[in-house]
């Protein structure tokens, strides 16, 4: 016990430790044991009672892939296969609008399985009255129908909504909720699987409705692309028809606007712009010929009036009479150079070719004449073109600026006639399309595996719920014993103890067992005598031990052993340490100290004649009252004689001669141990603390409150410094089974620490 509290100076000392939440489930085993059986068998109860349920499981593949059933662009845009759009198809396939359309075509509605019951029905169902109620009455079919996106046409045939805005009923239809509640959808993974659950009585009956779930979706899944394009279709077709009267009153007015202007066109061009182009083209090409027979004619004349411009101006024209006479000349020349080699200037043959080359220079000079003259009239000509082109240019364009505003007019005119034109082909084109391909869909999904019927119940988890049971029991059982060990009002852990109070704990004492009827009534005051082997007087030498070690001083000593309150056991702790000093072989007096009741009194000395009280009222010699047992050798002073003595008891124990009969007292004994009456009821134990030189604190197991403990150390004084330590009596066997565990672990380590400590 010693080496145990030791161990708890060097724990945590607080509240909580695995240690002591570990001994207080060990101690309770047998209730955590019977409360996870109950909860065992009560889970047992409620497996075999609910019904078994079975699962159909339909697998839907969502198909992203582009349809190619024709290369036309359908109306509504093939499904994504992103997390977004697989949630959604996820929603679609639990939506109210599916589960409401599967529940009238296999005819939910007249199962027992999926009528709603109210609670007064069950109750009455329950106790056999069902009778009594009135029949339930069916929601009509408009009230069961589901609303769903779709379009209409009246009588007339125009194409009307069901329901218009502001226009919708909010339905109530306990049947589709409960039917939702059993369907459960969900993706498998990441992939483009979604997985069907629906779950039912009947294994049949769930997997016919989680196939019909599956082809109910593909079956809307291409009812809303059909409907959407025969939407689209009748949009277009009332479009075109508006589209058809706007291009034919545009082009309409076009003509008339032509008309009315005297404004004619060829392929698509007004004829006075066509000319008008042409015109410049003209005037165009006559300028750049006027300026090129002006160049040519200016060069030739500026040749022909130089110096040798005959020899140079036939090198610039280009003309091959020119050409000729030029070699004409140049042979002459030739031959007249050789001839003069041999002849003189007056022979007949020099005379001769100078005829010839004056000849021939002549005619050369004739024809440049008559080339330069042709080259002037080409200018001429020319330049008459030109300027009558000008003329008739200025005359168009005169003509062509008074039109302006007409040809802008038209313009506009024709802009938005072949604009609306443009537009209504391109819905003609599309409307072919739409109306051709209408019936030429496919679904975005499709079933890859149906609902097989189950051969095991996928509900209850029989095993689960029954596992679940006992652990939940455990756990509950857990708690409980938890619960018990820190929620307990009193002081119940040597942790508690020097938590609360500050006060070393020195000793737990076990609870005594009753006695047979008829046994020793000393029985619990003298059990070191009786039982010196036992638990009991292994905790008695444990305060002794620690109460020795505690007053090192030597000497005699009175020790006082005290209370809060009344019946926690003084009188049992303070005589059976008396006994055990007094078999040690030490002078012991045993002192009963409370004057009022004197417990330990009536029990040991019922035969009594005087007591302590009658010696300080009478101021006889206390020797007189003192009793002695020849057979232990301890010596006892009653409190009292059996003669009622009216008196003020603390007046009494704080006056002198109760101080002189202490010190008198200690003169004889080794050791004085003092029964001292409770601290809070009354005041006598706290002027008899005045004489004491230990005081041992003792508090019932789980009975003490934790505050009227503290209060009672509290109301000590400067006494409270005397405290040895806490006894903990009553103490539970389990509990100080754990404590005696504990404190052999900590005396195995304690001279390790104190190797540390060295």
């Amino acid at each position: 016990m010693n080496a145990m509290d030791k161990g708890m100076e060097d724990g945590s000392g607080g509240a909580f430790s695995f240690e002591r939440a570990f001994n207080a489930v060990r101690r309770r085993l047998v209730l955590i044991g019977a409360i996870a059986a109950t909860t065992t068998l009560l889970a047992v109860a409620i497996a075999l009672v609910l019904p078994n349920r079975y699962e159909g499981v339909a697998v839907v593949q969502i198909d992203p892939r582009h349809k190619t059933v024709t290369q036309i662009d359908s109306v509504v845009e093939e499904l994504r296969g992103d997390n977004a759009s697989i949630d959604s198809e996820v929603e679609v396939l639990s939506s109210r609008a599916v589960a409401l359309k599967v529940i009238d075509i296999l005819n939910l509605r007249d199962d027992e399985e999926f009528r709603p019951r109210s609670p007064v029905r069950g109750i009455f169902a329950f106790l056999g009255l069902a009778g009594y109620l009135p029949a339930e009455t069916a929601h009509s079919a408009a009230s069961r129908e589901p609303t769903l996106s779709r379009l209409d046409q009246d009588p007339n045939g125009t194409r009307v909504g069901r329901v218009q805005p502001g226009e919708s009923t909010p339905e109530h239809d306990e049947l589709a909720a409960a039917f939702q509640d059993r369907l459960k959808v969900s993706r498998v993974r990441m992939t483009l699987l979604l997985q069907v659950k629906f779950s039912a009585k009947d294994p049949a009956k769930a997997a016919r409705i989680a196939n019909t779930i599956a082809e109910v979706y593909l079956s809307n899944n291409l009812a809303s692309k059909k409907q959407a394009s025969g939407f689209a279709t009748e949009l277009l077709e009332s479009k075109l028809q508006e589209m058809q009267q706007r291009v034919a009153d545009a082009e309409r007015k076009v003509a008339m606007f032509k008309a009315d202007n005297n404004i004619f066109d060829s392929e698509g061009n007004i004829l006075s712009e066509k000319e008008l182009g042409r015109l410049m083209e003209q005037t165009v090409g006559a300028r750049n010929a006027t300026v090129a027979a002006k160049s040519k004619f200016e060069n030739a004349q500026r040749l022909a009036n130089g110096a040798g411009g005959t020899d140079t101006i036939a090198e610039v024209l280009d003309s091959n009479t020119v050409r000729v006479l030029k070699e004409t000349v140049s042979a002459a020349r030739k031959r007249e150079a050789e001839l003069a080699t041999r002849y003189g200037p007056r022979h007949p043959e020099m005379l001769k070719v100078r005829a010839e080359v004056g000849e021939t220079q002549a005619q050369l000079a004739e024809e440049i004449a008559l080339q330069v003259a042709n080259l002037r009239n080409e200018y001429v000509v020319a330049e008459r073109n030109e300027m009558q082109m000008r003329q008739a240019l200025t005359t168009l364009k005169e003509q062509e600026a008074a039109t302006k505003e007409s040809s802008v007019k038209l313009l506009d005119l024709q802009r938005d006639a072949s604009t609306s034109k443009q537009i209504y082909e391109s819905l003609l084109a599309r409307y072919k399309q739409t109306s051709e391909t209408q019936d030429l869909q496919l679904p975005d999904a499709r079933i890859v595996e149906q609902a097989d019927v189950a051969l095991t119940p996928a509900s209850p988890k029989r095993r689960q719920i029954v596992i679940l049971g006992l652990f939940a029991g455990l756990g509950l059982g857990v708690l409980l014993a938890l619960g018990l060990e820190f929620a307990a009002p009193g002081l119940s852990h040597p942790d508690d103890i020097e938590r609360n109070l500050d006060v070393a704990h020195i000793a737990s004492v076990p609870a005594i067992a009753a006695g047979r009827p008829g046994s020793d009534p000393l029985r619990s005051i003298r059990l070191v005598l009786t039982e010196p082997r036992g638990i009991f007087a292994e905790s008695v030498r444990g305060i002794r031990r620690e109460l020795d070690m505690r007053h090192r001083s030597g000497g005699p000593r009175v020790i006082m052993i005290a209370s809060s309150l009344p019946g926690e056991g003084t009188d049992v702790i303070a005589s059976n340490l008396a006994h055990h000093y007094a078999m040690a072989g030490q002078r012991v007096l045993l002192a009963d100290g409370d004057l009022r009741r004197g417990h330990l009194t009536r029990k040991l000395a019922p035969q009594r004649t005087t007591g302590l009280l009658d010696s300080l009222i009478h101021q006889t010699p206390v020797e007189r009252a003192i009793l002695h047992d020849a057979a232990t050798g301890l010596f006892f002073l009653p409190a009292m004689s059996p003669t009622p003595l009216e008196t003020a008891r603390p007046d009494m124990l704080a006056s002198r001669r109760m101080a002189d009969t202490v010190n008198a007292l200690k003169n004889q004994f080794d050791i004085i141990i003092l029964d001292a009456p409770p601290l809070l009821p009354v005041v006598d134990g706290r002027v008899l603390a005045d004489y004491a030189d230990q005081i041992v604190f003792v508090t019932t197991w789980r009975h003490t409150p934790k505050q009227l403990a503290k209060r009672a150390l509290h109301s000590l004084g400067f006494n409270h410094d005397k405290v040895a330590g806490v006894v903990m009596n009553s103490v539970g066997q389990q509990a100080l089974e754990d404590s005696f565990a504990l404190g052999t672990r900590m005396s195995a380590a304690q001279p390790r620490r104190m190797a540390r400590a060295a």
